[in-house]
């Protein structure tokens, strides 16, 4: 049993339900940052690009203290001027996100279904990306807590061995997602729900028969029936399950 101090990895099981509506259809959007880029039977594609939308945060907070303080400015006497320098802080962070965007601008996880591979972004303001086989990978789960230390949420995220580092994979029904993921990562299993995989399940579907419905890879809780009746029948009289 793992101790608080020092938890265990998840286990590549599949323990959740997945909600259809986590891959719908008009959630892949490629180009557009913290959305799914890519969603059929080789590849699921999200991009984690972070920084630009830290760099409009900054931006909108940097002017709102500069309205907050032009309007102290007008309507009381003897404002001290050094308070202006506040909004400058914002303006700075927001500058270094945005330079972290433009010397980094693509942050991607892709899961490599067939080849059984993850690819992660290195660091934040690195470019390069790390692939590695899904079997070894390491994902952790924690509780978020405010600042009084009471409990606001979980989150899942890798944990780089090789380059001592995290990266946060989901922060909000991450349990969820972890399930999502293994699913996905099965080769043998059929596609999990959601509307973006509709159009690649019967190719899928031929591919694991022609390979003769190999068993699961990695155990689940939750039953992964065929989108079909017919393909069912067909799984349990070739592969047995």
């Amino acid at each position: 049993m793992s101790s608080f101090w020092k938890a265990a990895p998840l286990e590549k099981v599949i323990r959740h339900k997945i909600d259809y509506h986590q891959v719908k259809a008009e959630k892949v959007r490629p180009g557009k940052r913290l959305n799914i880029q890519e969603a059929n039977d080789l590849f699921f594609v999200t991009n984690e690009s972070v920084s630009l939308t830290y760099f409009w945060s900054s931006i909108h907070m940097a002017l709102l203290l500069l309205v907050f303080f032009l309007i102290i400015l007008f309507t009381q006497d003897n404002v001290e001027l050094e308070v202006f320098i506040l909004p400058i802080f914002p303006f700075l962070i927001a500058l270094i996100f945005l330079f972290v965007h433009i010397m980094a601008p693509v942050k991607e996880i892709v899961l490599d279904r067939l080849n059984g591979k993850i690819t992660y972004p290195k660091t934040f303001i690195d470019k390069e990306h790390r692939t590695i086989e899904f079997d070894s990978l390491h994902v952790y789960r924690t509780l978020t807590t405010s600042g009084d230390f009471a409990i606001t949420g979980e989150k899942i995220f890798i944990k780089d061995r090789k380059f001592n580092y995290t990266w946060t994979l989901k922060s909000n029904e991450c349990l969820e997602y972890w399930s999502f993921m293994v699913w996905y990562m099965d080769k043998n299993r059929p596609l999990p729900p959601g509307s973006a995989f509709d159009p690649y399940r019967e190719n899928d579907y031929l591919r694991r028969k022609e390979e003769g419905f190999p068993k699961p890879l990695y155990p689940s809780g939750v039953t992964t029936p065929e989108a079909k009746t017919s393909w069912q029948r067909e799984r349990k009289k070739i592969g047995g399950w």
